[in-house]
């Protein structure tokens, strides 16, 4: 048995590729034989389209017949993982395990995010299935009204069936690998709310990833509260922010970077995890930043400008305490020109607070890092040719530093978090300054 790999491009969804397991029992971690179609192949391997019209950075469009180790790593954002796995793996009567990976891929991949989803998956939904309005009534999904936001922000029970039974749960990129709830949502001209690929795209008004707290906790709503927050001063201090985010009561409505609709019309963009792009391919993986900026630096149009975006946001993980850093929570965003970018940051939130005490996930090598503080002087050092732009603009990023306190205040972060996030921030404002030095 073989998958069929689509790709949204000029305007329309074109089969591209096959993956095929080999150990269909071990998952992901097993062989598998991955290939372009001819007829795809035909189209865009050539030289200026290669690339562009892959489905990974690490797989230009080709000829060649792959057979690997394991499934492709791009695979692994596309899946059904955490709490979107656990509601797939209900609906579909599976145990959890590795035999369950490619079911999952069967069923749970006809709307992930970005620009490639699987055609088995989208072959494999009902429109006629019966779902819950809200008044009650049962109705074929395709003729379902959608919901109103009142509906989503209770997580009403007609709402919660009608998302169980179109298996919206956001996959790939997440925090503590999809843990929170997350839901696909797309709203129509109406106002409604809808399941992502229940419209037609010339019905869609905007696309939207709604986020709830990970448990009951207080100090689950505290971080997610705070994540709009936090999204507030990473745009304050210059960080590639898309837009700001909504809070209503224990809900975090995010606009979606990865869709924007234009003329009435959808336009999908790439969206691939950096663990993806460096080759990592499973879940869970403690990485360090040097492999994840060695894929920026390879694959980006603006590897300099990346280069430089993801060791600020490293620093102000670090002084904020966004623990949660793993390189799923971090993606490049590529576009039909060819063009590849770091995607506008995500899952930014103080998750030193997370009840389950999460650690820094992903951290420099060596003696760069130590107890969770990079020495940000060695972690220039690592990039010898760009020493100098680094040098210079985290040195006015040290200047910035010095007003996070009051920024934060300013953007409605918490008082407590201000305060106890202060002393990191002095001393990262310190050691940056002290650059000039060098």
């Amino acid at each position: 048995m073989a998958a069929t790999l689509e790709i949204y491009r000029g305007g329309r969804w074109l089969p591209a590729a096959t993956l095929a397991p080999l150990d269909e029992g071990a998952g992901l971690s097993g062989a598998s034989l991955f290939d372009y179609l001819v007829e795809y192949a035909v189209d865009f391997a050539g030289p200026e389209t290669a690339e562009a019209a892959g489905l990974s950075c690490r797989f230009p469009t080709d000829f060649q017949q792959y057979r690997l180790d394991h499934w492709p790593p791009f695979v692994l954002d596309l899946l059904p993982s955490g709490y979107g796995r656990r509601q797939w793996l209900e609906q579909l009567g599976l145990p959890d395990g590795p035999p369950a990976d490619w079911p999952l891929l069967l069923r749970g991949t006809a709307c992930p995010p970005g620009n490639v989803r699987v055609a088995e998956a989208v072959a494999a939904k009902d429109a006629n299935t019966p779902v819950p309005t809200e008044t009650g009534d049962a109705v074929p999904m395709k003729e379902h009204p959608g919901f109103q936001r009142s509906a989503l922000i209770v997580r009403s029970e007609a709402f919660v069936e009608y998302a169980f039974q179109h298996g919206i749960h956001a996959a790939g990129a997440s925090d503590v690998q999809g843990i929170a709830p997350k839901l696909l949502l797309n709203q129509d001209h109406r106002g409604a709310w809808h399941a992502e690929g229940r419209l037609a795209d010339r019905e869609v008004h905007s696309h939207w990833l709604v986020k709830r707290p990970r448990g009951d906790r207080a100090a689950d709503r505290k971080v997610l509260r705070n994540e709009a927050a936090y999204m507030r001063v990473a745009d304050r201090l210059g960080l590639n922010v898309f837009a700001e985010l909504g809070w209503e009561a224990d809900n975090l409505f995010v606009p979606r970077f990865d869709r924007r609709v234009r003329n009435g019309a959808v336009e999908r963009y790439g969206m691939e995890s950096l663990y993806s792009a460096a080759g990592v391919a499973e879940y869970g993986a403690r990485t360090t930043h040097e492999l994840l900026c060695d894929a920026i630096l390879e694959f980006s149009s603006q590897p300099d400008a990346d280069l430089l975006e993801y060791i600020k946001r490293d620093i102000v993980n670090v002084v904020m305490g966004n623990k949660d850093n793993h390189g799923r929570n971090t993606a490049l965003l590529r576009y039909e020109d060819g063009k590849v970018e770091l995607s506008p940051l995500f899952d930014f939130a103080p998750m030193y607070l997370d009840p389950e005490g999460i650690a820094r996930v992903c951290r420099w090598s060596g003696d760069i890092e130590s107890a969770g503080d990079p020495e940000w002087g060695k972690v220039i050092e690592r990039f010898q040719d760009r020493k100098t732009l680094l040098r210079a603009e985290l040195r006015n990023f040290g200047r910035e530093l010095g007003q996070l306190p009051e920024i934060m205040r300013d953007c409605g972060v918490d008082d407590d978090i201000v305060e106890f996030r202060s002393r990191s921030i002095d001393s990262h404002e310190r050691q940056l300054l002290a650059l000039q030095e060098t």
